[in-house]
């Protein structure tokens, strides 16, 4: 097992990737911390394979509320008194154009695929660096923060901060033991999409979207949980201030757009 005995706080963790995730991490031997505000979906977390067993836990948080954000991560460092690994997989988006982006779409967009990595991190950090065995850090960016693309400015901008704070987190946390990475996700197939393909005066077309990319297809969460799974152990070691792309060839094509 990769991650035995690994304490791990995954936010978003409820549906979709980060699901993926914590499903991967507990058959891998990690005990999990999994936050989300959708309370009804975050309870099903239970019927994972020894997720109970395990010790793993979860915990409703909006981590737009500092107090909520407060209240869990006490709880965490109350119960566990370490951490091994963060998993920033939390994130929202909205289709709309540029020209009509209301002011408070943007501010939560920001504090929300920003903001809370931040603050998230920051905590993470502080317990790590005390740690003599340092800890792993990896943010969910998005192919959309390596490139530009219409209808999802706010998305996109907040993306391309996550590329630069991965970046600057791993060179100022190196000599704490701390790797920090990011991974960029393509067009996958999880519920964030199907609320896009509704969205705005240009709903996401997957179909064409999928056909654009080299690969045909669209990725499924577990593809996507491998790659934090392979960031967050051993097999890792030397890897630190990155983004691995998991779009299918979806940006390498860019040309053909």
């Amino acid at each position: 097992m990769r991650l035995c005995n690994k304490k791990a706080v995954i936010t978003g963790g409820a549906r979709g990737i980060g699901r993926a995730i914590a499903e991967l991490f507990v058959s891998e031997g990690a005990r999990v911390y999994v936050l989300d505000c959708r309370e009804e979906e975050l309870s099903s977390l239970q019927a994972i394979p020894g997720f109970t067993a395990g010790g793993s836990r979860t915990a409703v948080c909006d981590l737009t509320d500092e107090a909520s954000v407060d209240r869990v991560t006490n709880a965490i460092e109350q119960e566990w008194g370490a951490l091994d690994i963060l998993v920033n997989n939390a994130g929202i988006a909205v289709r709309e154009p540029f020209l009509q982006i209301p002011a408070d779409h943007w501010d939560r967009i920001m504090n929300v695929n920003v903001g809370a990595m931040f603050r998230l991190s920051q905590w993470a950090s502080n317990i790590m660096a005390h740690q003599e065995k340092g800890g792993v850090i990896i943010n969910m960016s998005s192919k959309n923060g390596l490139a530009g693309s219409t209808y999802l400015a706010h998305y996109n901008a907040s993306k391309g901060a996550v590329e630069l704070l991965t970046r600057s987190m791993a060179a100022e946390l190196a000599p704490y033991g701390i790797r920090v990475n990011a991974v960029a996700p393509g067009f996958i197939d999880t519920s964030i999409n199907d609320d896009l393909k509704k969205d705005g005066e240009q709903p996401l077309n997957l179909g064409e979207l999928a056909a654009r990319t080299p690969m045909k297809r669209l990725g499924t969460p577990r593809e996507v949980a491998n790659v934090f799974l392979f960031l967050a152990s051993d097999e890792a070691s030397y890897v630190t201030g990155t983004t691995i792309l998991v779009d299918g060839g979806h940006l390498a094509n860019a040309a053909d757009f």
